[in-house]
C-alpha cells in the first residue's frame, strides 16, 4: 500500500480497510499497553488536542487526528509522522483532555517505538536531534550544547555552519559558553536509573 499525507477522517477510513483487522488490532492492544496509552480508547474526538496545540502548524497530522489513526492500526503512517516528533511535550493536551488521555507521555512512547521499529520520519531531522541529546546527557551526564550542535548540524551546509559558528563565537565572547563540558559527580547514579528505564521499557 502506497503512503501519503491524508487530508480527512473519509481517508482516515478508506485506508483503515485496506489493513488487515489483525494487524490493526495489535497496534492498538499494543499502544494501549504503553506509557500514555492507557486510556487512548476513552477519546472522543472533540478536538481540544488538535485546537490547543501550540506546535500544530508544524504538524503533517494533528493530535486528534494521530489518536483516531492509532484507533485505526496504523502503524506505519503514526510512526513515520513528524507529529510525534513535533511535540514539545508542554502537556497543554493533557491537561485540558476531557477523557484523562496522556497524549503528551503517548508521543514519547510512539518516539521511542519508532526508533525501535527504525521508522524514519519525514523530515529526519528530529530523530537525529532526540538521539544525538540523549548521547550527549548520558555521557555527561547534563547537556553540553556545543557538542549537540556538532552532532546535529549537517557538515555539507556552509550556511548553516558559519551561521551558528558567528553566533557561538558571540556567546563565548559573552561569557555564556563552556569549552569543555562538565560532568556531574553521580555519574554512576545516571548509570543506574538509565538501565532501570531500559528494564522498564523490554
Amino acid at each position: 500500500m502506497q503512503h501519503k499525507k491524508i487530508e480527512n477522517h473519509n481517508e482516515l477510513k478508506l485506508v483503515a480497510t485496506l489493513t488487515s483487522k489483525k494487524s490493526r488490532l495489535d497496534f492498538v492492544r499494543e499502544v494501549a499497553k504503553m506509557d500514555g496509552g492507557e486510556n487512548i480508547l476513552d477519546c472522543i474526538q472533540c478536538g481540544l488536542c488538535a485546537g490547543s496545540c501550540p506546535t500544530r502548524f508544524a504538524m503533517d497530522y494533528s493530535p486528534m487526528q494521530i489518536l483516531k489513526m492509532v484507533h485505526l492500526g496504523m502503524r506505519e503512517e503514526v510512526l513515520s509522522s513528524s507529529t510525534i516528533w513535533a511535540c514539545t511535550t508542554c502537556h497543554t493536551c493533557a491537561t485540558r483532555c476531557p477523557r484523562a488521555v496522556n497524549l503528551t507521555n503517548l508521543m514519547m512512547s510512539l518516539r521511542n517505538m519508532a526508533i525501535e521499529e527504525n521508522f524514519v520520519n519525514k523530515t529526519k531531522t528530529e530523530t537525529r536531534f532526540h538521539q544525538s541529546f540523549f548521547e550527549v546527557v548520558n555521557k555527561y551526564g547534563r547537556l553540553h550544547e556545543q557538542t549537540l550542535m556538532l552532532k546535529i548540524l549537517k557538515k555539507t551546509d556552509m550556511t548553516s555552519l558559519f551561521h551558528n559558528a558567528s553566533l557561538g563565537w558571540r556567546l563565548l565572547r559573552k561569557g555564556r559558553l563552556r569549552l569543555r563540558p562538565d560532568k556531574i559527580e553521580h555519574v554512576a547514579e545516571l548509570d543506574k536509573m538509565l538501565e532501570k528505564t531500559s528494564e522498564a521499557n523490554a
